[in-house]
């Protein structure tokens, strides 16, 4: 009876040890794309709302159209016609502005100012990701030289002095370090060769000071837990590092003046210039795994978000005394890096691709405080943009399901005024 025990005892102990060993060595791979099956399958209902009754239109009356009084004779029997007409509107008085020195030959705008700029990233149940708001100090430089070069904006932004650059953007060369918490360095040259149609190259980077803070511990998943979260120790402690924020575009600027220019002046197009071509995205900041809300928990990374797809800007308004409107877009395909080697997109379902948009909206006012030779302004400008990333399905195999899920949205902003020199 003993030895019968004793067995029983041993074949139960071995399938316990059975049923846990698999879990002692989990593979962070199996854990995010069961998550992403989870979730981007799951069926969403979709009850369709009550239809209501529509109200019948009131029945509308005929009426006739007022009578056209005729001209009244005059006593000789001769009509008489009055007519008024519009007075024209006042010129304005003075030249046009800006007035600069050498406009024939170079036209430059020096631009000195500062503002606040923030990053608002996706919050999580559990973990709340913060990135630094910052007074910056910004210099900015446009330049028309002759007819064959446009510099739209040479510009610099920071509370330090040097920039931030990361490793995937191969688009320029290694500016300073990471020890500043927030900079810009943006460039957008044109090459006015063909009249209306102008070449354009942009590069433009950013940096925050970012930190997650969990409510709860996690195991911040890296290279060296990834194969075996086991041996991961979850901690509360917050999670800190320096996010950077590039984009690029190439592209071609359209714009019917027969004169392109890239510094302040009027429109010289009833159709504003437009801007399309190729744009690349990358970035960084702390992210845990989600799907349309449904959030992995216990797990954070170090995300990386990187996309390429089309471009299309345009620039409306413009000038002395007016409003200045900048609008640009990316839409493309996405992919986000939770560590080396692993990839969100990859491990989603066969028929589900990740595709991200990319937008930017800036507002300014150009007011004149000095009307002579050189020209000196007042712009107060405000922006607003944000990158989304999401799920999308290629293939529609059932009407009950959802085609497209959230994976991550960041929104971004800014306020600055400055005093533009036209030389």
């Amino acid at each position: 009876m003993t030895r019968r025990a004793a067995s029983v005892c041993c074949t139960v102990c071995g399938a316990c040890a059975l049923y846990a060993a698999p879990a002692l060595a989990q593979d962070v791979r199996d854990v995010v794309r069961d998550h992403l099956e989870q979730e981007l399958e799951r069926e969403k209902e979709k009850d369709p709302p009550p239809m209501r009754a529509q109200p019948k239109p009131a029945a509308r009356r005929y009426s006739a159209p007022p009578a056209q009084r005729e001209p009244a004779p005059a006593a000789d029997g001769v009509t008489v016609t009055i007519a008024s007409d519009k007075p024209e509107p006042p010129q304005p008085a003075g030249p046009r502005l800006p007035q600069r020195l050498f406009e024939r030959y170079v036209q430059l705008d020096l631009k000195l100012g500062g503002g606040w700029r923030g990053w608002l990233p996706q919050q999580f149940p559990h973990v709340k990701v913060n990135a630094g708001s910052y007074y910056v100090w910004t210099v900015e430089v446009r330049v028309k030289l002759f007819r064959f070069l446009n510099l739209h904006r040479g510009y610099y932004e920071s509370n330090a002095l040097a920039g931030p650059r990361t490793e995937e953007a191969a688009v320029a060369a290694q500016v300073g370090s990471y020890i500043p918490k927030a900079a810009w360095l943006l460039g957008v040259l044109g090459f006015p060769l063909f009249k209306a149609w102008e070449p354009i190259l942009r590069y433009e980077s950013r940096a925050f000071h970012t930190e997650a803070r969990p409510k709860q511990p996690v195991c911040v998943v890296t290279d060296a837990v990834a194969s075996d979260l086991s041996s991961c120790e979850r901690s509360a402690e917050p999670l800190r590092m320096t996010s950077g924020f590039e984009t690029f575009v190439a592209g071609v600027r359209y714009d019917q003046g027969k004169e392109p220019s890239a510094v302040i002046g009027p429109q010289a197009s009833k159709l504003p210039p437009i801007t399309f071509g190729v744009g690349l995205l990358s970035y960084r900041k702390p992210y845990q795994v989600n799907v349309d809300g449904n959030t992995l928990e216990g797990y954070l990374f170090d995300g990386r978000f990187r996309g390429a797809g089309l471009m299309l800007g345009t620039d409306i308004g413009g000038g002395v005394d007016r409003f200045a409107l900048n609008v640009d877009a990316q839409l493309g395909l996405g992919e986000v890096k939770l560590t080396r080697n692993l990839k969100l997109n990859s491990l989603a379902p066969e028929d589900w691709w990740m595709g991200y948009l990319l937008g930017n909206v800036n507002l300014g006012y150009n007011l004149p405080l000095y009307r002579g030779t050189p020209t000196l302004m007042f712009v107060p400008q405000l922006s607003l943009g944000g990158a989304y990333f999401f799920f999308f399905k290629t293939q529609n195999r059932s009407s009950d399901r959802s085609d497209a899920a959230t994976a991550n949205w960041d929104l971004l902003w800014s306020a600055h005024a400055s005093l533009v020199l036209s030389i």
